[in-house]
């Protein structure tokens, strides 16, 4: 199964999306509202070098499917803090982290956004850091909208002893509530701030459970005005963020299992929903070879193992009606709305997995008979098992660049992708000497001698490009079949007929051609947009007092990119350049620049 039939299959709902790497390693994880516009815009044409390793790493990307965007905020950081994927560190923002801060060494904390923290304050609480400024601004708005204690950041002390009578904005319109203005005591104030540090550590469940209580002792007291703000107050927080309406807390904590199937596959999902939220999803998938289950006891056997469920369970009605109550484990199926609702998550889970997973059957049986036809159809010795997709960029003649990207039986192999750097710098665009010189370097080059041979090579252009491939072919004695593919009508060239063969937009063959043609151009594009990038990087440093083209290109021999420099030690950079520190210094500090800039 292909990258490009995953990001055809997601679906254009909320959730979360997991990429995968050749050896199905999950490298990143990432939230969506929309599961199919968000994962395909990582796949954008970009220069951005950190989507460009993201898109040169995955090669499969799997996704749950969650009930709003607030639940797969919540379950991509659950699943962040398990996983630890490594480009999740990476591809974060350069800069120091965005924390919120609680100064807690204040009678009257406030909310604070800092860069880092300051070892001085050592009752602080600090949460984050958050990938985004959106990211932390969006959490403070909210917060501050929930529980309006202070964040002015002014000495509210000294401020209430001057007596001051001038209310700031935020207390004018009901978001603040102005200690420095003597309006509330210190235990009023503090109830605010634990609220809002319990809502920032993710305890949803006990603030809900200490708001409902402050609520009832109000009613008791027959302080309805107060009762009914915090009745609104628990409103607005499940509003906010589309939280189980039920707070009580005996139903905060349980299992959701569903499942589908089809006549050889089954599917179950086991959906863990603690304080009042998704916590974590998980999914079993087998053949009905492997397993077939017809009793609850096998199927609890099969999810939890020799340990009995430590919450309530929550059952879908299709399990129930379907398999046999051997097991004495007390279960529900849904009675209301709510437990629909989630009940309806787990079996879409179930049944996406399902879909999955017959995708990938089906294009294996269907790959193999694509490649038989295309055999057929454009007369190979063999079935074209392996295809080599070669293009060419150039920018009139500059930084000229050539790609081959490997296909295996329908898949793309990235780790027999090759790029190659025009050595000889043409006055003009010369499509016959770009491309003998990267056919050449690609089937004659010792180094690349162990790579796999292709059964077809599909050249990105018309009947011209076709005969400047075939001539190189010719030439040194190459036996590889070699065909082309123009984009205006998705005309494909063969050498043995002048006319191009034209067939219908939804053909297999017509599809596989085009996979392989744009995967080869994306990263032939992709490399020359990084040489242009890299090159104008280094007519920066040239402008360094004492740094010339010369000591530029050394500058880059020993460290690969802008990012390696950050990284190096001034005294080794001084050295390689013979240069003194001062230069060096430069050198470090434009770089940083550069970097921040994303340049």
């Amino acid at each position: 199964m292909s990258l490009f039939s995953d990001l055809e299959s997601l679906p254009d709902v909320p959730g979360i999306y997991l990429m995968k790497d050749e050896n199905e390693t999950i490298i990143y994880v990432g939230k969506a509202k929309s599961l199919k516009q968000r994962v395909k815009q990582h796949f954008a044409i970009t220069e951005d070098s950190k989507e460009l390793q993201l898109q040169t790493l995955t090669k499969r990307v799997d996704w749950f499917v969650t009930r709003t965007e607030a639940e797969a905020i919540l379950l991509e950081k659950r699943m962040i803090q398990q996983l630890s994927p490594k480009l999740n560190v990476k591809l974060k923002d350069d800069k120091s982290s965005l924390l919120i801060r609680i100064t807690m060494e204040e009678r009257y904390p406030q909310l604070l956004i800092v860069r880092d923290t300051d070892s001085k304050m050592k009752k602080s609480l600090y949460f984050g850091p958050y990938p985004s400024a959106t990211a932390l601004r969006k959490t403070v708005k909210l917060v501050l909208k929930l529980f309006p204690i202070c964040n002015c950041g002014k000495n509210v002390e000294r401020m209430r002893e001057r007596k001051t009578t001038v209310r700031c904005m935020r207390a004018r319109i009901g978001r603040c509530l102005a200690p420095c203005m003597n309006d509330i005591s210190v235990g009023q104030y503090k109830k605010h701030v634990r609220n809002a540090i319990s809502f920032l550590k993710g305890d949803v469940a006990d603030l809900f459970d200490s708001l409902e209580k402050e609520m009832w002792e109000a009613a008791e007291q027959e302080n309805f005005e107060k009762a009914s703000e915090v009745r609104n107050l628990i409103a607005t927080i499940q509003s906010s963020l589309f939280f189980q309406k039920d707070t009580r807390s005996e139903a905060r904590d349980v299992d959701i299992l569903a499942f589908e199937e089809d006549e050889n596959i089954i599917v179950f999902c086991k959906l863990e929903f603690r304080a009042h939220r998704i916590n974590h999803l998980q999914i079993y998938t087998h053949t009905k070879e492997e397993i077939s289950p017809t009793t609850m006891r096998e199927i609890f056997s099969l999810i939890y193992g020799i340990e009995r469920p430590k919450t309530k369970l929550l059952i879908s009605k299709n399990m129930v009606e379907q398999f046999v109550n051997d097991e004495k484990i007390d279960f529900s199926t849904p009675t209301d709305e709510k437990s629909e609702d989630l009940v309806e998550i787990a079996r879409k889970n179930a049944k996406t997995e399902l879909l999955k997973y017959m995708r990938d059957e089906k294009y294996k049986e269907d790959s193999v008979k694509t490649l038989m036809e295309m055999q057929e159809l454009l007369r190979l010795p063999k079935k074209p098992e392996i295809i080599h997709g070669i293009d060419v960029s150039t920018l009139m003649g500059r930084l000229s660049v050539g790609s081959c990207v490997t296909f295996v039986n329908g898949v793309p192999e990235k780790k027999f992708y090759r790029r190659f750097r025009i050595k000889h710098p043409y006055s003009k665009s010369n499509d016959y000497a770009m491309m003998k010189e990267v056919i050449t370097r690609k089937y004659r080059s010792p180094q690349l001698e162990s790579d796999p041979s292709p059964d077809l090579i599909v050249v990105d252009g018309g009947k011209g490009q076709l005969n400047v491939a075939r001539k190189v072919m010719v030439d040194y004695d190459l036996p590889f079949p070699v065909v082309s593919i123009a984009k205006k009508h998705e005309e494909i060239f063969v050498e043995w007929d002048n006319n191009p063969i034209i067939l219908p937009k939804t053909s297999p063959i017509l599809k596989l051609m085009q996979r392989v043609r744009d995967e080869s151009h994306r990263f032939a594009i992709s490399y020359h947009r990084y040489l242009r990038k890299t090159t104008m990087q280094e007519s920066i440093f040239e402008s360094i007092k004492g740094i010339g083209k010369q000591k530029t290109r050394i500058l880059f021999t020993n460290y690969k990119n802008v990012e390696e420099i950050t990284e190096a030690k001034i005294e080794d950079i001084a050295k390689i350049l013979v240069t003194n520190e001062r230069i060096a210094e430069k050198i470090v500090e434009l770089a940083k620049k550069l970097k921040k800039t994303n340049y």
